[in-house]
């Protein structure tokens, strides 16, 4: 019997073997970026197609620190926007021009419309439309650096997926139109949402009370209230220090 364990242990081992060899590893996607490596340029636009990756982990980061309904709702719409993309792509059913044959095991699935494309479309027009339309306290300044700063950024994230071969202009043109069209459609949404108070209701429930989640993004800077909060903290406490020095060195000389 003891001899009988080692030898289906060795069985079970070579059957496992000749498993992993026909199955290899899967690779976890959400980062993996091909390029060839003998390009400096395309790494270069590897790193750039992270960004949508990027705005998700920022998303995460912003709810859980500043509780604000208007992060959660864009990020709500984000992921409403990449369920679409999803769909469209089953519906279209067009081949990437490089990476993704139907059939390969690594198919990263069918390129019309542009995922990434798609992504950075629909962040940079809802916060275009809402920097301009509902955050009163920006200047016409930091209005008009910002815009420029999404719109290149998310050319150039489009470029990389053209660069890279995982797109066709075509499909990252399609993606940059639902971006837009979805991206615009969602603050029109949210904005009804606003003015029929169903906002205000979903603000007052137990849950996003619970969570203490409020709306304050459209008329204040965290920034600048925290500044000031500091500023006048800091104050207190120097003036106070100051204070106890002058009462010590006071009982000193006594």
């Amino acid at each position: 019997m003891a001899s009988v364990i080692p030898s289906v242990t060795t069985a079970c081992t070579s059957v496992q073997t000749v498993i992993d060899c026909l199955r290899p590893p899967a690779s976890l996607r959400f980062t993996h970026v091909y390029y060839n490596d003998a390009d400096p340029w395309a790494h270069v636009m590897a790193w750039i197609s992270l960004a949508p990756q990027t705005i998700c982990i920022v998303y995460l980061t912003l709810i859980f620190s500043r509780r604000e309904i208007e992060t959660i709702i864009l990020f709500a719409g984000q992921l409403a926007s990449e369920v679409a993309n999803h769909l469209l792509k089953r519906i279209l059913r067009e081949e990437r021009p490089k990476y993704g044959s139907v059939g390969d095991r690594d198919n990263l699935g069918y390129g019309l419309p542009s995922a990434h494309a798609q992504f950075m479309a629909f962040y940079t027009t809802y916060l275009c439309l809402w920097m301009f339309l509902r955050a009163h306290h920006f200047s016409a300044q930091k209005r008009t650096s910002r815009t420029i700063g999404l719109v290149s950024l998310t050319a150039v994230v489009s470029y990389s997926r053209v660069y890279l071969f995982y797109h066709t202009w075509k499909q990252v043109l399609l993606g940059l139109f639902v971006g837009t069209i979805t991206g615009t459609a969602w603050f029109v949404v949210c904005v009804a949402m606003r003015e029929l108070g169903i906002l205000d209701k979903i603000l007052d429930s137990v849950p996003f009370r619970s969570f203490y989640v409020k709306d304050t993004s459209h008329y204040r800077s965290f920034v600048r209230d925290e500044f000031a909060q500091w500023s006048v903290g800091r104050i207190s406490y120097l003036t106070y220090f100051s204070s106890q020095r002058f009462y010590v060195v006071e009982r000193k000389l006594r």
